[in-house]
Parts: structure tokens; C-alpha cells; sequence
């Protein structure tokens, strides 16, 4: 048999691929557009963004001053700021921010937020395929198909997308992460940690933990692909706006003593008046004991722990005291994937026990939006609900998680 390679010229019908591919992906990204342009109010984590960096690239305005919260605050609530309300200071570090200056170019600021949300969306789909496949699962086609649908139209992911925030686009860097770590692209993970490291407060544990373990294998070209990004960044940053460092701290000094977001001392407090911050207290450092203890078991060639405890990083990071937003938990999508792959794989009842778990995270907290009274109360059961059920689900399916298949039975299901 005579073996030939194949031509590297394209083919008619290639070509006849690309185009109606192409075609495609521009309708799709119209109709989002469109439907991004008739969003209610929100959008704020972009508004602060666009605002800043248009306010700098046109009036020279510093970007971390007062002047630039007021006008966010216009366009947000049309009126005067009340108690409770968002301030929108900008707290992102002038090189991150960057990054917003193609979108600041546009002077529609509701065509500029519709774009952002258009690659918000795209993101969420890349993360939650990469999610699936980050598992080593093989999915059925009828789950994919449902995990979309629940990834989409969830209530905590709705919220990152009516909101604009950018969480959806760190998901997908640390799921970025990952795969570059297992396939030792370690340039990509270098780079992927240096623009991931602002928003700090909804995935620390991670970002350590991705740290040490390129500590303990030696992966020092990681430090070449995070030196490299972050130093052309910082470069460009600095010859634009020399002393943007310390306006950048005082605005997150700032940011940080506004009584604005949600913590699980707020959150038990308010449910929980007289025993709140004690309970809170208690979580907090069991949930640290059992993350160090998990930490101090992983092994270099324990690839499977170290994924469990990825997961486990992201599910506990809004439970440690933080305070952070509730579209922030929309990347628990990541551990909630491993989640789904356990119970299929191994109970007999898997799918119908997947299907269930995933009406109860898709019901339970939209009945409670739509059908309480939208109090402070509300938004701290929803806030602390979905950390707390990821965290139990993770536990519930550790051992099978942690262990390959070994017998017959494993692999099988009735």
C-alpha cells in the first residue's frame, strides 16, 4: 500500500466549510449582539472599565479618581447613590486595564457592553466544553447537550452576564491553566497566571496551589511565560500613566472598606444574628484545616488529587471571609462538571441522580429570586448556597474521584 500525505492545499470543499462556518459564527454573533442590546440596567464591572479607560485615552483622566465612580454611578443608576449601592471604584491594576482599551475606542457605550458580553458568552461556551473535557469523561451527547442549557441560562451565570463581569473570562483562563500544566505548555500557564492575578479574592487557594505545584516540579519556564507578558504590560502601563501604582492601591484601600458585596460573616450574620460571626469562624477554619490537609496529600504523580483539590480551591474561596460578588460563583462550573462526571460513572442510578442535582442547582435558586421577597436575606442564602453545596458535593464524591476504576463493576452500570 502506497502511503501519500496528505495535500496542505485546501480543497473545494474546504472551502465551501470555512465559509458557511464563518457565515455562521457572524449570525450567531449578530443575534447575540442584538439580544445583548436589550439587557435591563447592569453591566456595572464593565461601565467602570469602559469609563476609565475611555476617560484616560480621551480626557487624560485618572482612571482610580473620584471623578470616575460618579459617572459610572450615572449611567448604572440614573440617580443619586444610595445605602447598599455599588461605588464602582476601579480597582484594577493599569496593565489589566489595558486590556478594555479596544472597547473604550467605542463611543456607544451600550454597543461596547454588548461586544464585551458577546465575548463574555463565547467564553462561558469554551469553558464549560473544556470543563467536560478537563473530567475525562465520556460524555453522552443528551448531557453535554443539558450541561449547556443549565451552564447558560443559570442564575449565578445570568448574573455575570447581565453584570458584564469579566469572571467568565478567569474561568477560562483556569481552565486554561490546567491543560497547560498537564500538557506542559508551560509559556501558556506563565502567561495565563500573569493577566489572571487581579480579582484576587474569587480564586487565591487555586492560584496558590498552580504556584506550588510548578514550585515542586521545577517548571521554571513558567516563570519565562509570566516575566515576559507581565513585563510588557508593566512596560506599556508605565510609559502611558508613569505613577499609576499608588492612585491603584488607594483605590483598592478604598474599595475594600466599601460595604458593598457579599462575605460569610455578613452572610450568616444576617441569617443567623446571634451565632453569625462565630459559626462563620468555625467554617472558615475547618474549611482551611481540610484544604491544608488535602494540599499536604498530593504527590507529584497524583494527578487526580490535584485536580479534586483544584476544584476544592475554587469551591471554598468565597467561604474564607472575602468579600466578593455573587456573579463571582458562575466558575464553580469548574468543579460542578467533576461533580456530575462522578455521580454519572459511578451509581446505578447515576442518571438519574445527575439529573436531579442539576434541577435542584438550576430551580432552588432561581424559585428564590423570582418567588421571595428580594431582601439582604435572599441574596446571602443565594450567595452562600452554591460554594456550600459545591463543597458537600465534592466531599460526597471524593473517594470515587480520587480513585481510578478497578473492577468489572466500576465500569459498568445498570
Amino acid at each position: 500500500m502506497n502511503f501519500q500525505p496528505p495535500s496542505n492545499s485546501f480543497t473545494t470543499r474546504d472551502y465551501q466549510f470555512i465559509t458557511i462556518a464563518t457565515i455562521l459564527f457572524l449570525v450567531i454573533a449578530s443575534a447575540l449582539v442584538y439580544v445583548n442590546l436589550s439587557f435591563p440596567k447592569g453591566g456595572g464591572d464593565f461601565y467602570v472599565h469602559w469609563v476609565s479607560a475611555r476617560g484616560f485615552i480621551f480626557e487624560q483622566t485618572d482612571p482610580y479618581s473620584g471623578l470616575i465612580p460618579e459617572r459610572v454611578q450615572q449611567i448604572v443608576y440614573d440617580d443619586a447613590i444610595e445605602a447598599g449601592d455599588e461605588v464602582y471604584i476601579l480597582d484594577t491594576p493599569f496593565h489589566i486595564l489595558l486590556l478594555y482599551f479596544p472597547f473604550a475606542l467605542l463611543s456607544d457605550v451600550e454597543l461596547a457592553r454588548a461586544i464585551f458580553t458577546l465575548v463574555l458568552q463565547l467564553a462561558l461556551f469554551v469553558l464549560v466544553y473544556l470543563s467536560l473535557q478537563l473530567t475525562g469523561w465520556e460524555v453522552p451527547r443528551w448531557f453535554t447537550i443539558l450541561f449547556f442549557a443549565f451552564c447558560v441560562l443559570n442564575f449565578y451565570t445570568f448574573q455575570a452576564i447581565l453584570e458584564a463581569n469579566p469572571v467568565l473570562i478567569l474561568g477560562l483562563m483556569y481552565v486554561g491553566m490546567l491543560f497547560a500544566l498537564y500538557a506542559e505548555q508551560d509559556e501558556l500557564l506563565g502567561a495565563l497566571f500573569a493577566v489572571s492575578l487581579y480579582y484576587w479574592e474569587v480564586s487565591l487557594p487555586f492560584l496558590l496551589l498552580i504556584a506550588y505545584r510548578c514550585y515542586t516540579q521545577s517548571r521554571t519556564r513558567v516563570l519565562a511565560g509570566f516575566f515576559m507578558l507581565s513585563f510588557v504590560l508593566f512596560v506599556v502601563s508605565i510609559f502611558l500613566y508613569p505613577n499609576w501604582i499608588i492612585p491603584y492601591l488607594r483605590a483598592g484601600m478604598n474599595n475594600l472598606r466599601a460595604d458593598f458585596g457579599f462575605s460569610i460573616f455578613t452572610s450568616l450574620q444576617n441569617i443567623i444574628h446571634s451565632f453569625g460571626s462565630p459559626l462563620a469562624w468555625i467554617i472558615i477554619v475547618i474549611l482551611i484545616i481540610a484544604y491544608g490537609y488535602e494540599w499536604s496529600r498530593i504527590s507529584e504523580a497524583d494527578d487526580r488529587r490535584f485536580y479534586w483539590v483544584c476544584c476544592l480551591a475554587l469551591a471554598i474561596a468565597p467561604l474564607l471571609g472575602f468579600r466578593t460578588e455573587i456573579e463571582h460563583l458562575s466558575i464553580l462550573i469548574i468543579p460542578l462538571a467533576l461533580i456530575f462526571s462522578i455521580i454519572y460513572d459511578r451509581w446505578k442510578i447515576g442518571t438519574f441522580l445527575t439529573i436531579l442535582v442539576l434541577l435542584i442547582l438550576f430551580i432552588l435558586p432561581w424559585a428564590l429570586y423570582l418567588f421571595s421577597p428580594l431582601t439582604n436575606l435572599t441574596g446571602d442564602i443565594l450567595y452562600l448556597f452554591l460554594p456550600l453545596f459545591t463543597v458537600i458535593g465534592l466531599y460526597w464524591i471524593r473517594w470515587w474521584a480520587l480513585r481510578p476504576p478497578r473492577v468489572w463493576a466500576d465500569l459498568t452500570k445498570n
